[in-house]
């Protein structure tokens, strides 16, 4: 159990921040709640919220509170994502896109939740679609649009 704890981070769709924690403090409270060592920075880093380390999470704005939610699973080798880019803007948006495909380029797996198919499209490698709760259709992005021309928007 404690191995699957290390290696897995989820991102919920609404952040679950403590307003009086910084993100740093956030930071090591999950790597010790995971028994992950606090070392891996640099992963950190990419999003950008090491400018807010000693400033409690309560005064962030919409859009770094997503990057510090982010942030958390990034210290795991495989994260999961649950509709990740809900209430961003355009800018914010894109930059955690870029994100997500960096973390992909690193052989770390990002599985996502989406209900935006050009989302999909810009990250996914493989796309599964779920009706109540069951799979329907798994397959490569080209397998849905050669079959289904669904991605076309």
């Amino acid at each position: 159990l404690l191995r699957v704890q290390q290696s897995i981070g989820y991102c919920p769709q609404f952040d679950a921040l403590f307003d009086d924690l910084t993100a740093r403090e956030h930071l090591q409270l999950y790597t010790r709640l995971r028994g992950i060592p606090w070392k891996d920075q640099e992963r950190v880093s990419l999003t950008h919220i090491h400018t807010h380390f000693f400033t409690p999470a309560g005064t962030y704005s919409g859009g770094n509170k997503r990057k510090l939610s982010t942030a958390i699973p990034l210290l795991c080798s495989c994260v999961l994502q649950d509709e990740p880019t809900t209430g961003m803007d355009p800018k914010a948006r894109r930059f955690l896109w870029n994100l997500i495909l960096d973390i992909i380029k690193t052989g770390r797996s990002v599985v996502l939740t989406s209900h935006s198919m050009e989302e999909c499209e810009a990250l996914c490698t493989r796309l599964g679609i779920m009706v109540n709760g069951r799979f329907k259709c798994l397959g490569s992005i080209q397998d849905f649009t050669t079959i289904y021309g669904i991605l076309k928007y």
